[in-house]
This record gives structure tokens, C-alpha cells and sequence, in this order.
């Protein structure tokens, strides 16, 4: 049963009239029988007569006709590609993340390092090629960090990672992953070169600079059988755990260059001459400048990096700026445009090229420090003074004990005090403080000492070229606080090694992400700017990749399950449609994401 059009012109306007008509089987062959004319018919009621026209089948169920039979835009039912579905039975099944997966493996294809990883550490007799194990671990580490015991258990199996790569979870053990990441670490040097041409061919970068510094990431567990996990100065302030030292080669622009990894009691100096030459013997011995902190530098490491062919910027040490003190307080300062907060002084001694830099803000943090313990300071030595007078506390020992933690708890205004405890039978305590020291302390407050043999540099690009240590600083805290670096679980100290490869590969992945992001200009969008406080609503910010990633990451893939109304079943496997706010992320990378990743089948 369906619904005929009849059109007629009458006085130069078309008229539409509707006739309901049903297919009947006679003799002669199908006739069409009119059942009613019903005249013309606007838009409401064509709809109502759309749903008033039902079929029941045998089991009862309904089916609706299509009542248009004629019109060109109704595809017609009887397709091959057209089933008909019961609608309550429709569901969804075997959710999956997609999104961040998915972009995380574009960009290891995008730097190539499916073919660097693949040529280095080739397929022998293994059913699954390296290559895809380590791009498992990298993405992990990039989206969803955990040990390799909770990737083979739990979270391949719930990304759509298997739908990419083809590799099935069956084929994901912890046993696999680890006899990868072994095989991995012999190919370091390897992939790591092949990576830093790729970085150069993508990104025009150049290699004149090269900034180093340390880190350190400690060990959950003894760790009694590595032999890396060495007890040392930790920057995690967990002094009570063994550590490692992490050792970090990057470009001015952040991209990592090289990485090495050393046990837990080595000393910064003891890195430099290791790393410098390292560098030198695998990308060749050439004008770079060495930017590093103030933890490198002694006479040995300066004679070392003063050779002819290698040029350093180095930060001194605290105490090298009681040797400018006359500079300090005379003028000549020069403010930066950029920075009016920060003045910069530059000097000449015996071809050496140093530069002075005071802060403003860094000058009343340390001011504050010093005069909240000095205030500290004086009243815990006056409470002790009142102990002693009054006879509680008679031995001199103990008194000297006492001074010796206050001394202690307050470092920084220790130094400008003299304290003197008496002999005798009534030892007394009396404290004398030094006032022309803590005037020149004054006036080394928010100022620090740069040097370096490169000439030819301006005060404020001799400043710049040292801040941008903050590069690399950033870097261990992506490595630490995203790619979940620390703690290391690993007993043996070449896993250890192979678990920070990894670590620096998904930053390699999380920086070129960063890069692209910034060159498309994406930024976060405000939604709900406050309309009575203007000034004070949070502005849009340059997107991070950590952002990018966990909103992609919302992007599922699942089967869509369909049965049809001949008993057949049916099952979907599509990716859901970004949202707007995805959508926005993917069009500013270019990037289309798949409705598909397979054909559909019948269950």
C-alpha cells in the first residue's frame, strides 16, 4: 500500500493531489486499486499518513511502507544493500578508546619510526615484529602509562589498537614485551641517530646548540640485583629509595637528541666529559655550544670543555659572585625589553666572556627566605638564652648540641651570625651578628653569574640562550609527571635502561605533537567566560598535548549489533563521530579520523 501523486495545471499554478493505492494479484497479472483519493495533502499530514500506513508479518511484528514509491530521493527497499531491523533490538557493544591510539600511531609513523625501529631490530622467528611490540609500549607510555604486566593484562585489549595494528591480544605478553625491550636497548645508539635525521628533515632544525642536564627517577622495591640502583642526591626528595640518573641531550626547540642512563651515585661532573664526547664520536665534532647548569662545572670539566673546537655556557657557582662584587654594586645594568624585570651586565676576563644577571622577583624570594629564618633564628636563640639563665640546661655539650640544630633548621641565616658558648661550670650563650656579611649577601640577592668562551654575543642573547635550560627542564617533567618515568619497577638494570628508552621515545612522540599543535595555533576554548568579571575569566592558552590526547582519547570504537527481521545478526564495527571539540583538534592537524577499520560481518 503506498500513496500516488497526481499533478494537474490549472490557471498556470501546479496542483498536488494524493490517491492511497495497494498492489493487488489478479488473473490478468498485479493491478494497483485505488482505496481513497484524498486530495491535496500539506507536509503535516503527508508525515501522519507515513505512520498511519502498517504492515504486521506473520510473527506479528510491524513494519512500516514506504508510502512514495515514485519519489526519486527514497532509496528503493528492496536493495541488495538494504535489510530491514528490528529497532528494539539495536545495541552497542565492546566500547574501546580509538582516538588518542590512533593519533599516537600516526605520529610514530609520521617520524618513521616503524621502518628506524624495523630496521634496526628486524623480525627473526617471532610471530609479531618488534616493531609493533615497541609501538605498543611507546603509545602506552604516551596514553595510558602502567607496567607491561597491566598492558598485555588489561589495557591493550581495551584500546583499538589491535583494530590498527592487526596484532591480536592474545599475542601481547609480558614475556614479549620484555624479550622486546632487550632487544630494543642494543639498538639505541642506532635508532637514535636515525631519529635525529628525521627530526632534521621535519623540522628544519639545527643542531649549533645542544642543551644537557640531569635528572634523577627512583626505585620502588630493593632492587637488590641492578645494578644501576645506587643510593644519591635525589631531585624527587626521596632519599629513602634507590635511584637512577637520567642523562638528556635536546635540541633549543626540545626534540631529544640522545639520552643516556647512569647509575644512581654519579655525579653531575662525572657526565660531561662522558656525553660531550659520546655526542662528538656519533654526530661529529663541530662549533655546537654547550649550554648546562651550575651542578657542571669544576676546574676539570672547564679545562675539558675550553679545548680547541667545543664552546660552553655554563652557570657559576654561588660563591663565584663574591669576585664581582664591585660590579655588582656599580652601574651600567642593562634591562631587557622582553623581561623589565631582569637586568644584565656584560664582562671580560682573561677571554673569558661572563655575563651578570639580577632578578627582581628572584631578589625578594630570597630576601624573604633569608629574613623569615633570621627572625627564626633569633628567637629560637633567644628562648635558648632564657633556658640557660634560668639553669635548666647546664651542660655545655647539650648547649652546643642545641646550637648545632638550630643551625641546622635555619641554613640560610646561619652563615651571618656568630655564635659562642662559653666553659666553665655555668656555661653561657651569647651571639654576635655580622652586618657588613649581610650587606654584601644583600647585594648578591636575585643575582647569578653566566660564562662562556663563545664571543660575538650581545648581553641579552648571551641571557636568552641560558634560559632556554628551562627546555630541557620541561622535558624531565613530561618524561616524570605524564609519561609516568618514576617510579622504576624493573629489578634487572638492562630493563631499566630499555623502560627509559621508552620513556624518551613517547616524548619524542609528545613533542612533535607539541610542535604541530603550536604551528596550527591551537588553543584551549573558553566556554563559560564570566560576563560579569571580564578581566578576571580565564583566557584561551596555547593547547598542550596532554589536552589533545585525553580529548581524542573519548573518541571509542565498538560493534553497533543489528538483527534483522529475517533472524539474522549483524555487527558494525565503526568509530564514533568526533565532537565538535574534537572535531576542532582534528581539522587543525589535518587530520581525518576513520569511520571503519574493517568490513562489516554477519554473526
Amino acid at each position: 500500500m503506498f500513496l500516488r501523486r497526481y499533478r494537474r495545471t490549472k490557471d498556470g499554478k501546479t496542483h498536488t493531489y494524493y490517491a492511497l493505492v495497494e498492489s493487488m494479484r489478479t488473473e490478468a497479472g498485479p493491478r494497483q486499486h485505488v482505496v481513497a483519493y484524498l486530495g491535496e495533502l500539506n507536509h503535516d499530514q503527508e508525515r501522519r499518513w507515513q505512520r498511519t500506513v502498517v504492515v504486521y508479518n506473520r510473527q506479528g511484528d510491524d513494519q512500516q511502507l514506504r508510502l512514495f514509491p515514485d519519489d526519486e530521493h527514497v532509496p528503493v527497499p528492496d536493495g541488495p544493500d538494504v535489510v530491514r531491523i528490528r529497532l528494539g533490538s539495536v545495541g552497542w557493544t565492546n566500547p574501546r578508546a580509538f582516538g588518542d591510539v590512533w593519533l599516537a600511531l600516526w605520529l610514530w609513523k609520521f617520524l618513521g619510526l616503524d621502518e628506524i625501529v624495523d630496521r634496526h631490530v628486524p623480525q627473526g622467528r617471532e610471530t609479531v615484529r618488534p616493531a609493533e611490540i615497541v609501538a605498543i609500549e611507546v603509545i602506552n607510555r604516551l596514553c595510558g602509562p602502567c607496567s607491561e604486566f597491566a598492558l598485555a593484562e588489561h589495557w591493550y585489549e581495551s584500546t583499538g589498537l589491535e583494530d590498527l595494528l592487526g596484532v591480536p591480544d592474545s599475542a601481547v605478553t609480558k614475556d614479549r614485551l620484555y624479550r622486546t625491550l632487550d632487544r630494543l636497548l642494543t639498538a639505541q645508539e642506532s635508532v637514535e641517530n636515525d631519529l635525529k635525521e628525521r627530526f632534521g628533515t621535519l623540522f628544519q632544525l639545527d643542531y649549533d646548540l645542544l642543551l644537557y642536564d640531569l635528572t634523577s627517577t627512583y626505585f620502588e622495591g630493593l632492587a637488590a640485583e641492578n645494578d644501576l640502583a645506587r643510593r644519591g642526591y635525589s631531585r624527587d626528595h626521596r632519599s629513602d629509595c634507590k635511584q637512577v640518573i637520567l642523562a638528556l641531550v635536546v635540541t633549543r626547540e626540545g626534540f631529544p637528541l640522545a639520552h643516556r642512563t647512569f647509575a644512581g651515585n654519579t655525579q653531575d661532573l662525572q657526565t660531561v666529559e662522558t656525553i660531550v664526547t659520546e655526542i662528538e664520536r656519533r654526530f661529529g665534532k663541530s662549533q655546537r655550544v654547550w649550554v648546562m647548569d651550575r651542578g657542571m662545572i669544576d676546574a676539570d670539566s672547564l679545562k675539558f670543555l675550553s679545548q680547541p673546537g667545543r664552546r660552553y655556557l655554563l652557570a657559576t657557582r654561588r660563591g663565584a659572585l663574591a669576585g664581582f662584587q664591585a660590579e655588582l654594586r656599580s652601574g651600567g645594568w642593562e634591562n631587557l625589553a622582553d623581561n623589565p624585570e631582569v637586568e644584565v651586565k656584560l664582562l671580560h676576563r682573561q677571554k673569558v666572556h661572563y655575563l651578570l644577571a639580577r632578578s627582581r622577583p628572584r631578589r625578594q624570594k630570597e630576601r624573604a627566605i633569608r629574613r623569615r629564618q633570621r627572625h627564626r633564628l633569633a628567637r629560637a636563640l633567644q628562648g635558648l638564652h632564657q633556658r640557660i639563665t634560668a639553669g635548666r640546661l647546664k651542660k655545655r655539650d647539650k648547649i652546643i648540641e642545641r646550637v648545632g640544630r638550630l643551625k641546622g633548621r635555619f641554613p640560610k641565616a646561619c652563615p651571618f651570625v656568630t655564635i659562642t658558648v662559653t666553659e666553665g661550670k655555668q656555661p653561657r650563650l651569647s651571639w654576635l651578628w655580622n652586618i657588613e656579611k649581610f650587606k654584601a649577601a644583600l647585594t648578591r640577592d636575585g643575582a647569578y653569574l653566566l660564562r662562556s668562551n663563545q664571543a660575538g654575543w650581545s648581553a641579552r642573547e648571551f641571557w636568552e640562550t641560558y634560559i632556554q635550560l628551562t627546555v630541557v627542564e620541561h622535558a624531565f617533567r613530561v618524561l616524570k609527571s605524564e609519561l609516568l618515568l618514576r617510579p622504576v619497577w624493573h629489578h634487572y638494570s638492562g630493563r631499566t635502561q630499555a623502560h627509559v628508552m621508552i620513556c624518551v621515545l613517547a616524548y619524542a612522540l609528545w613533542k612533535t605533537l607539541d610542535h604541530l599543535a603550536k604551528q596550527a595555533g591551537l588553543t584551549t576554548e573558553i566556554r563559560k567566560p564570566d560576563r560579569h568579571r571580564p578581566r578576571a575569566s580565564p583566557k584561551p592558552r596555547p593547547m598542550t598535548p596532554e589536552v589533545i590526547l585525553r580529548e581524542l582519547g573519548k573518541i571509542q570504537i565498538g560493534d553497533i549489533l543489528l538483527e534483522t527481521t529475517d533472524g539474522r545478526e549483524l555487527a558494525l564495527r565503526r568509530v564514533a563521530r568526533p565532537k565538535p571539540d574534537q572535531a576542532r583538534i582534528l581539522a587543525a592537524l589535518k587530520l581525518t579520523i576513520p569511520e571503519r577499520l574493517s568490513s562489516d560481518q554477519e554473526m
